[in-house]
Order: C-alpha cells, then sequence, then structure tokens
C-alpha cells in the first residue's frame, strides 16, 4: 500500500508540476541592474542597419521611478525596432513560472516582450508578447503560453526552456515610442 501512495503521489508531482513564486527582476532599487546584478542595454535596428533612434533614460513619472524608453521607430531600410533588454544569469527555467509581469506607463501604443532561450541563436530569433500600453499606470501580465515564436524552426512551446533574456521592444511599424518601466518579474 505504502508503494501505490509513494507511485501515486510521484504521478501528481509530474502531472501538476509545482510554479515557482513570484519573482521580481528589477524594481529600480539599483538602477541599470537587474536583481541578478545584470545591466540593461539598449539597442535600436541600427545593428542591421535600419534606421530607428532611441534611447532610455531613469525618469519619474507620478512619482514613481521608471525606465523611460523613447525614440522614433522606423521600418525604413528593413528597420523597424529600439529594445532595452537585459540578460538572466543564470537562466531561469521558464517552466517554473506563468509568465512575466510589468508595471508600465505608455502613450497609447502596442510594445512586446521578447524572451530569448538557449534555442533561439539567431538575432532575429526569440519569443515575443503584444500588449497595449495605455496612458496610465498598470500591471501588464503577459503569459508565457501567449508568447509567439518569430521563426517556424523554433519550438513552439516554451515551457521546457530556459530564459537566456528578457527584452521591452517597441516596433514592427512607424510610430514615437514612449514607455515607461517601473517594475518587471515572472509571475
Amino acid at each position: 500500500m505504502k508503494i501505490i501512495f509513494k507511485i501515486f503521489f510521484i504521478f501528481l508531482i509530474f502531472v501538476f508540476e509545482v510554479k515557482s513564486e513570484m519573482i521580481v527582476l528589477d524594481e529600480l532599487k539599483n538602477p541599470g541592474k537587474t536583481i541578478q546584478g545584470q545591466q540593461w542595454s539598449f539597442i535600436t535596428d541600427g545593428v542591421m542597419g535600419g534606421l530607428s533612434e532611441g534611447r532610455v533614460k531613469l525618469d519619474n513619472i507620478e512619482n514613481i521611478p521608471c525606465y523611460r524608453m523613447i525614440g522614433n521607430v522606423t521600418t525604413e531600410n528593413n528597420g523597424g525596432f529600439i529594445q532595452i533588454r537585459a540578460l538572466i544569469k543564470p537562466k531561469i527555467k521558464i517552466k517554473e513560472y506563468e509568465g512575466i509581469f510589468a508595471y508600465i506607463y505608455g502613450n497609447n501604443k502596442n510594445y512586446n516582450f521578447f524572451i530569448r532561450t538557449q534555442r533561439t541563436a539567431a538575432p532575429w530569433q526569440y519569443y515575443s508578447y503584444e500588449f497595449l500600453a495605455p496612458n496610465k499606470w498598470i500591471e501588464i501580465r503577459a503569459p508565457f503560453s501567449k508568447f509567439k515564436k518569430s521563426n517556424f524552426y523554433q519550438p513552439k512551446n516554451l515551457s521546457n526552456q530556459k530564459m537566456k533574456s528578457i527584452g521591452f521592444v517597441a516596433g514592427f511599424e512607424d510610430f514615437k515610442a514612449d514607455i515607461c518601466l517601473a517594475k518587471i518579474g515572472l509571475y
């Protein structure tokens, strides 16, 4: 009887994966660095010949400190994005969480979260989640099950992968980007 109980218990563990508690990756306690000590970097499509321009700066909107990414996104010359990105070291097992949360303030435009994993080796490979950033502070929740792969040859499912970077992206159309990120983590 004890063996049957142990086998049943092990079965339940595999069927119902235990998720980790929420983790905050950055809430600007040490501006410019994640809780893992990784630097945020600003990237534009200029690395591929694009013409988008922008910058990220520390700001304060309605008494809330944030990273503010502003710029001109243009699809001219095969371009179309600006981004802030941080490496994840050590890498985080995606299956231990349900998704990404972020506290943001925008300009009523669409933005994206980008995740890169050990299976996204090329620069054009990522998993993305699009969201609307209204002109007020809100919390966005982006479930990993809703992220879309950028290329057909990537694995569709993120759950068995490890996250190696997280990005916050303005792109894919011509517009003026202006978005603030006050807190980001996993739930």
